[in-house]
């Protein structure tokens, strides 16, 4: 357990010191300086993320809307109101991978030059569809979150493209009283270019960490591969193959295997003011 938590604090301060610190687990166009009255996103990332899970193909998407209450700081520190909504299933039939969970509440936010950290409080109803009627819980949820894009894919100059995205709080109401922290990291080289297609080698780390001890929640996941991303505006789209392995910490576990992926991600400002 402390040897996953270290790893993921680890990952956290790393990236915060290295680019001044939903999760849109991708790089995209421009700043995120934009601090609007309805900022808004939504993503779906769906492949065969754990080898743990053999041929276990997963998808998730997610939607969230927000309005601004306040700003300051010309726009870089802001207050908002925020509703979510997010899907999760799988072919192998895992309780956890198979729920859905609304949400709402307030988020602090901090813009950097290239990225977010969100701190937030809020209400949230989860329901692990798959089981019976006990699958089904709400309750409070407090968590803080983050997500930095550097050298985007968008612009034709940039030749080393990365994110990374972390989350540490309570936001599960099945796993109540959990403290959960997750973090990932990719790096990727522009290989070529074809028009608004980019081919690119990358490198990438998840960690995963929970107080509860669930299995699931306490891994190691790190591999590389190639993928072809396009980016135009706020949208993103990517799809590719790569080599995983991944460790349990709690059983001790490990397993390699292929990543099939496809991602995608869009984010919108609905009668929105800019501000820097």
């Amino acid at each position: 357990m402390r040897t996953g938590l270290k790893l993921i604090f680890a990952v956290v301060v790393l990236t915060v010191f290295a680019v001044g610190q939903e999760p849109v687990p991708h790089a995209q166009k421009g700043s995120i300086l934009d601090a609007v009255s309805l900022p808004g996103q939504m993503w779906s990332a769906n492949g065969t993320p754990s080898p743990f899970e053999k041929n276990n193909v997963l998808s998730q998407t997610y939607f969230e809307q927000d309005a601004t209450v306040f700003s300051t700081w010309n726009n870089s520190l802001s207050l908002t109101a925020y509703t979510s909504f997010s899907t999760t299933v799988d072919t192998n039939g895992y309780s956890w991978n198979n729920k859905v969970q609304p949400s709402s509440g307030i988020k602090l936010n901090k813009y950097f030059r290239s990225g977010i950290v969100s701190v937030a409080t809020g209400y949230s109803y989860e329901d692990r569809f798959i089981q019976d009627k006990s699958s089904k819980a709400g309750a409070r949820v407090d968590f803080v979150q983050y997500w930095f894009g550097w050298n985007p894919v968008s612009n034709p100059k940039s030749r080393l493209p990365g994110s990374s995205w972390g989350i540490v709080g309570h936001f599960s109401p099945m796993e109540r009283g959990d403290l959960i922290e997750q973090a990932y990291l990719t790096q990727g080289v522009v290989a070529r270019r074809f028009g608004h297609v980019a081919l690119i080698p990358y490198s990438e780390i998840t960690l995963g960490h929970d107080a509860h001890g669930v299995d699931w929640e306490n891994k190691a996941i790190y591999g590389s591969g190639a993928k072809a991303a396009i980016s135009s505006g706020e949208f993103y789209t990517d799809f590719g193959v790569g080599i995983l392995h991944e460790n349990r910490f709690k059983s001790g576990q490990s397993a390699n295997g292929i990543k099939l992926f496809t991602d995608f991600c869009y984010a919108w400002s609905l009668f929105g003011r800019k501000g820097h």
